[in-house]
């Protein structure tokens, strides 16, 4: 957009006026920052610096030498022949009053007997005036779940929080590197803001770190990933203790995230968070998986003893509800139908056939009841009936599936349907009675 303010023509002017760097960068970008890959199958090398290949035999411990450039090269066991590698790097500059932080896009294309194609642009900067007032020179940032591309001219941008939920600013960037020429006013540098900030942005740093000591503390001591998973959190005086244990014995949190579930953890188990022996273990993920485990066993257990006694008040209701109707049993000889005459047969049934009589609660429906059909004490089917109609609602056998038995089943059943509508109707008679007397 065009400049509108005295201070975005003062900014753009400057910005006109700052020398280009872009070769540079590049320069640095290939020596420091991009990686040397060399692609390896069983009988050959690819390069992916020159493009030339070699034999494994000078491969060592996933190390080795490429013989045409002369490059040390990472060893990757795969049979691609191409690569791509994009980063970004900052460089922080003091221009009149102003700290100015510049972002230059480093992308670079390999693959096998090519040279390499590297691209360097300027795409960001970010005015910090002596107040802290931020002006933004950018180039268009297009940023959605399909792309992240800057484009177009350098122009004065406006500042857009919250752009998306998974970036805190559509015209802001987090520095992969930082180049070794960068000058930080003092204002920052006490803070720690320097060429060694990771993990967040630089604007980020300047209007947190300020005014939070606690991330002052973790970017001085270089716990790079706790200020970034703790930046937008807020840090606990419980976590912290930790923290400071951890720092206090040289420890370096490589995983933030599970190392602070593996807290959260141990005080569960009420363990001593302020003792660097359970703090700071050699191996944070398997003792962070061993915890889990044992937690999961006791929920485990805990969950047992709610179905226990949620069961106890099921097998109440279940008793009250069909008690006069249990019992029921009847057979063809080879078929024997009988009632399921608890809530502990209910999920037994459920169980052998893969069904939903337990789970959906069939026991505590009113105006059926189910029974069970078996051949040698083996569950084969299991029926619904509604006992205001006297008629089947289903029969299913393993996983809701209709078994080879499924006609004499239903036949057996209506055969034997007096059976169960006498039972019925007699305990029906007797509460009717009973509501009559009193």
């Amino acid at each position: 957009m065009k400049p509108r303010t005295k201070l975005q023509f003062e900014v753009l002017s400057c910005s006109k006026g700052l020398i280009d760097y872009e070769h540079e960068i590049l320069s640095f970008a290939k020596d420091k920052c991009l990686e040397n890959k060399g692609f390896a199958t069983k009988k050959r090398v690819v390069c992916m610096n020159c493009g030339e290949r070699f034999s494994t035999d000078v491969v060592k411990k996933k190390r080795a030498e490429c013989p045409h450039c002369q490059k040390k090269l990472t060893i990757i066991s795969s049979r691609c022949t191409t690569d791509k590698q994009h980063i970004f790097i900052g460089f922080a500059q003091i221009y009149s009053e102003f700290q100015v932080i510049r972002y230059f896009e480093i992308y670079s294309h390999h693959s096998e007997n090519k040279a390499p194609k590297y691209y360097c642009s300027e795409i960001l900067q970010q005015w910090f005036s002596d107040n802290g007032k931020l002006t933004i020179v950018s180039r268009k940032h297009n940023l959605n779940a399909y792309c992240d591309s800057w484009g177009g001219d350098m122009e004065i941008r406006k500042e857009i929080t919250h752009y998306y939920s998974y970036t805190p600013n559509k015209f802001d960037c987090l520095a992969d590197f930082w180049f070794p020429e960068s000058v930080f006013m003092h204002k920052y540098s006490k803070y720690g803001i320097n060429g060694n900030l990771r993990s967040i942005t630089f604007k980020q740093a300047v209007r947190s770190i300020p005014i939070n000591p606690r991330l002052e503390t973790l970017l001085k001591g270089k716990q790079y990933e706790l200020l970034s998973y703790y930046y937008s959190k807020g840090i606990s005086n419980d976590i912290w203790a930790s923290i400071k244990i951890c720092m206090r014995n040289n420890y370096s949190i490589k995983d933030a995230s599970i190392w602070s579930d593996y807290v959260d953890l141990l005080m569960y188990f009420q363990k001593d968070t302020h003792n660097a022996f359970y703090v700071c273990p050699k191996n944070l993920k398997k003792a962070h998986d061993r915890l889990v485990e044992k937690k999961r066993k006791i929920q485990t257990m805990q969950q047992a003893e709610r179905k226990r006694k949620q069961a106890n008040e099921w097998e109440k209701q279940f008793n009250k509800m069909k008690a006069h109707l249990l019992g029921i049993r009847f057979s063809d000889g080879k078929i024997t139908i009988k009632t399921l005459d608890s809530v502990q047969e209910y999920l037994e049934e459920g169980d052998a056939l893969h069904h939903c009589v337990f789970t959906n609660e069939y026991f505590l429906r009113k105006d059926s009841i189910c029974l069970s059909a078996r051949i040698d004490e083996k569950p084969v089917e299991t029926i619904e009936l509604s006992l205001s109609k006297m008629d089947i609602v289903q029969c299913r056998g393993l996983h809701n599936a209709i078994t080879p038995y499924h006609d004499a089943i239903v036949s057996l059943v209506k055969d034997n349907i007096n059976v169960i509508k006498s039972r019925y109707h007699t305990s029906h008679k007797v509460k009717t009675v009973k509501q009559i007397n009193n």
